[in-house]
This record gives structure tokens, C-alpha cells and sequence, in this order.
């Protein structure tokens, strides 16, 4: 085995990465909103402090509802073709600048539309920028498309019927995104049954602001995935069920502990989650509200939590195992990952 390459922030943003859980519009870069805002003439702050000051999320944030306050800016500007298309193309080159070899980005089209778009419209742009950004950085990125789940279960079911017309084109799966204290799993499982119906897999925000119950239904209906799942912590049954599920956990350590859905560095569960054998994940959430990057988040678990060169790569290979996309590109990842880690020493 060859001596090991020493843990830096440099070397892991060099490392190959895999991220799932990612929202496009918590992680637009400044430049890109300026874009936007020119394309209708929309005021922004001159200074680029002054600008992230609104549309990032303070660590004091007091709830994920205060968190998503942050939001309102950016997704004013996602109301023409032309703003959602420099969207599309930003969160490739963001994802290039960190070592991503694989994306999954994730938003709600529906909050598009306030200006007339319909929901193929705004997916056509957005998927229209991501393309281009493919193209000129060769970051293979896909879409998750999300329902909003203070909206109506037929509204939610219409849109993931939209999003599988769109399956040959890079939307790959479907999500709820917003207040999962107030509409949990239950609320929702009439538009998790239809989106599953369209035969895409779907993975759901549940165990962040509101009980593991919301895990073990949203398992139950047949969900693959858990976007964050902290709660199941202290519930050996969900967690249990996780597992005999197979699901893959995405876990975003910085936006949990912004909107309190832990209260400190020593509630975060990644070590009870990989102890009980689950298919663990690390994602930035939102990168620009939160303010991170995935390699930041990987730091941040190795100054915390002790993780090393083993366990990155072993949460990037379940990233690739949990993916939304096909057997083959898999395959060129894993064996992409592999490499990687035999040259710092795994």
C-alpha cells in the first residue's frame, strides 16, 4: 500500500466527489444571480458582501423555515428562460470547481411559474443550461424534480407527471422540498404514490424538521432514498427498516445544524447511521445559503468526526450505489473513485 496523501482541503477537492442532494436554488453563485437580475433589470446589492448577507443562512438561523426565508431572492429571479438557463449552466461549473464527477441537482419547477412559465418550460431551460455546462466542464449532472409540500396533492401529482415526460433528458427522480413539520409523510403519500406510479424513483426530505415516523412511512410507500433522516437517531426500528430497505441517507451536516434539526456538532448521527450498517451519504444541501462546498463538508466531518481517506471514499461509493442513474455510468464512476483512492494510499 503506498503511503498515504496527507487530508487537506486542496486534496479533497481534488478527489472525485459525488453529490445527491443538492438544491439549485440554494446554490446559485453570486455571479450567476447577477446574471439573472440583468436579464429583467432586477435591483441587486452592489456589494457582493451585502448580497450574500441576503441569501445566506446565518448559523443562528432559528428554524428550517427561517432557513428557507433565503430562498425568495433567488428563486424571483428563476422566472425566464433565459435566468433558469444561466441556473442550469452555474451549478455544473460550481460542481466542476469542487471535484464533483457526478451531480444530482434538485428544485421545485412549480415556484417558476409565477410570471407564466408552465412546468416543461422551466424544465426545458434549466435542463437547457445544464447540458451546455456538461459540455464545456464534463460534469454529468441530472435533475431531481421536487413537489412544495404546502401544495395540493393533485398540483404535486401534476408536476411529477410533467418531470416524467422529461425522464430521456436528464430528470432522473422526484422529491418533496419545504414544511415538513406542518405537511408531513402522511399528508403528502396520495403525490408520492402518483410520482412513484410515473416509474421514477423518489427520494424524500423526512427525519429533518419532523419525526422518524416520517421515515418509516415514506419507506413504506416504497421511497429510495432519505434526504437528511437525523430524527431516526435514538429509533433503532426506522433505523432497522432504513436498512432492510437498502436506502441510501443523504446527510447535510452544515444546513442541520443552521435550522436546528440537530442541535450541535455532537447530535450529528453519521457515526450511529454508518454503525448500524446504512448507506450513508455527505451533501452540501444548498450551497450558497449554507454557505459550503462538499469538500467544506467533508472537512468539516474530518476535524469532527475523525473521518479519513477510508471513509470518504467508502460515502463517495455509496453515493454511486445510490444514484439515480444508469448501470453504466456507475460503473465509470466507481471505477473512477477506486483509482482515485489507490493514489492517496486507501
Amino acid at each position: 500500500m503506498s503511503q498515504l496523501t496527507p487530508f487537506t482541503t486542496a486534496a479533497v477537492r481534488h478527489f472525485p466527489k459525488v453529490e445527491l442532494h443538492c438544491h439549485l436554488d440554494g446554490s446559485l453563485s453570486l455571479a450567476a444571480l447577477r446574471q439573472m437580475a440583468a436579464v429583467t433589470g432586477a435591483s441587486l446589492p452592489s456589494d457582493d458582501a451585502d448580497l450574500r448577507q441576503l441569501v445566506t443562512a446565518p448559523m443562528a438561523t432559528v428554524s428550517l423555515l427561517d432557513y428557507l426565508k433565503r430562498f425568495k431572492l433567488v428563486t424571483d429571479l428563476m422566472q425566464t428562460p433565459e435566468q433558469l438557463e444561466i441556473a442550469g449552466y452555474d451549478i455544473v461549473k460550481t460542481a466542476a470547481a469542487d471535484g464533483l464527477i457526478y451531480l444530482e441537482t434538485r428544485f421545485a419547477p412549480a415556484i417558476s411559474t409565477a410570471q407564466g412559465l408552465t412546468v416543461p418550460a422551466v424544465l426545458t431551460a434549466v435542463l437547457r443550461g445544464i447540458h451546455r455546462g456538461t459540455a464545456d466542464f464534463g460534469i454529468p449532472v441530472n435533475v431531481i424534480v421536487c413537489a412544495m409540500r404546502d401544495r395540493p396533492n393533485t398540483e404535486s401529482a401534476a408536476v411529477f407527471n410533467a418531470a416524467a415526460q422529461f425522464a430521456d433528458q436528464g430528470v432522473v427522480g422526484l422529491d418533496f422540498a419545504g414544511d415538513e413539520a406542518n405537511y408531513p409523510t402522511s399528508a403528502i403519500a396520495p403525490a408520492i404514490r402518483a410520482g412513484l406510479a410515473t416509474g421514477l424513483p423518489v427520494t424524500l426530505h423526512a427525519g429533518e424538521a419532523g419525526p422518524a415516523q416520517n421515515v418509516a412511512d415514506a419507506l413504506t410507500l416504497g421511497v429510495s432514498r432519505i434526504g437528511h433522516g437525523v430524527h431516526m437517531s435514538g429509533h433503532p426500528d426506522v433505523i432497522a427498516q432504513a436498512k432492510a430497505a437498502g436506502a441510501t441517507i443523504e446527510t447535510c451536516l452544515t444546513s442541520n445544524l443552521q435550522t436546528k434539526a440537530v442541535q450541535g456538532i455532537a447530535d450529528f448521527p453519521i457515526s450511529e447511521f454508518l454503525s448500524a450498517g446504512l448507506a450513508v451519504t455527505v451533501n452540501s444541501d444548498d450551497r450558497t445559503v449554507s454557505d459550503t462546498t462538499l469538500t467544506n463538508e467533508f472537512w468539516q466531518l474530518h476535524q469532527h468526526y475523525g473521518l479519513d481517506w477510508s471513509l470518504l471514499t467508502r460515502l463517495t461509493l455509496n453515493a454511486i450505489a445510490g444514484a439515480f442513474t444508469t448501470a453504466d455510468q456507475k460503473a465509470h464512476l466507481r471505477a473512477t473513485v477506486q483509482a482515485a483512492a489507490q493514489q492517496v494510499g486507501v
